[in-house]
């Protein structure tokens, strides 16, 4: 064998090698694609666990929000709306309610059905929201009737002024003249 041969075999090995190399770094980029694919396939499937776990959380909460009595049912209900205020948002109805409660709407329709105050819980919404348009007439003397009814959750202030009317029997204006005297009378005897 000759140097001339000799050296051909030297460079068709190292093409070979090159060859190799590359094939090599090929199988090892996609090594580590498929790796990635097989992680983010189990972080999917640990998702979907974790969701099916949460639906049939949220299903057993629902069951036994629904077993409550009215009177507790009630009472967890004031007791959370007083808390969180989520019905200041004026798009806050049935729906939001028993998501809210973790009961089902059709609870929260029957239990209405048999409260001999409210009839809906449009009825129920409206009258913690006037409750908390009180709250705000009051402590909050330097805002207009129409910024303390929009955050209570009105967005319409005529049926504000109609429901306020309807519960107390004055309009939002004649009660804020009562805390108003009220506070002067306060001031004159504090003298």
């Amino acid at each position: 064998m000759d140097n001339q041969e000799y050296e051909k075999q030297i460079e068709e090995l190292k093409r070979r090698v090159d060859v190799l190399q590359r094939t090599n770094l090929e199988l090892v980029n996609r090594n580590l694609q498929l790796g990635q694919q097989i992680d983010a396939y189990y972080d999917v499937r640990r998702r979907i666990q974790m969701l099916k776990d949460l639906v049939i959380r949220h299903k057993e909460l629902m069951r036994q929000a629904d077993l409550r009595d009215d009177d507790e049912l009630m009472a967890l209900m004031e007791a959370r709306l007083e808390e969180d205020f989520p019905h200041e948002n004026p798009d806050f109805g049935l729906k939001e309610l028993a998501e809210f409660l973790g009961t089902s709407q059709t609870r929260l329709i029957d239990l209405f059905r048999r409260s001999p105050i409210h009839k809906t819980a449009a009825d129920y919404l409206d009258y913690m929201r006037l409750l908390r348009s009180l709250y705000y007439l009051q402590s909050k003397p330097q805002w207009g009737i129409a910024a303390c009814a929009q955050e209570a959750g009105f967005t319409v202030i005529r049926t504000y002024n109609r429901k306020f009317q309807d519960a107390l029997g004055m309009t939002p204006h004649d009660f804020r003249e009562l805390i108003e005297a009220g506070r002067e009378q306060g001031k004159q005897q504090d003298i």
